[in-house]
């Protein structure tokens, strides 16, 4: 079985903003490594992260799925202020 860390990087936040505007306060660029346990030591927004975890999870776990039309996959957070992206480390 496959096992994947995923690395999840936010690539946008709306209005060209550096930082989201939500009570996290996520910064353009932020990287973070997700594995077995949540985003350390500074962790993430819950509300990203519970968006997130489930192509995370995807991703992780599988080598390829059906609906990945390129090595990464785009997320948005539930309040629409950050889009992140999901690549796959494979070492």
């Amino acid at each position: 079985m496959a096992s994947y860390k995923v690395k999840c990087e936010s690539i946008e936040i709306s209005g060209d903003a550096e930082v989201c505007p939500g009570s996290a306060k996520c910064l353009r660029g932020e990287t973070y490594i997700l594995t077995a346990r949540t985003p350390e030591p500074l962790g993430m927004c819950a509300r990203a992260f519970s968006t997130i975890h489930p192509m995370a999870f995807a991703l992780r776990w599988s080598e390829r799925m059906e609906w990945e039309k390129a090595d990464h996959v785009d997320v948005i957070c539930p309040d629409g202020f950050v889009t992140y992206r999901l690549s796959r480390i494979k070492d």
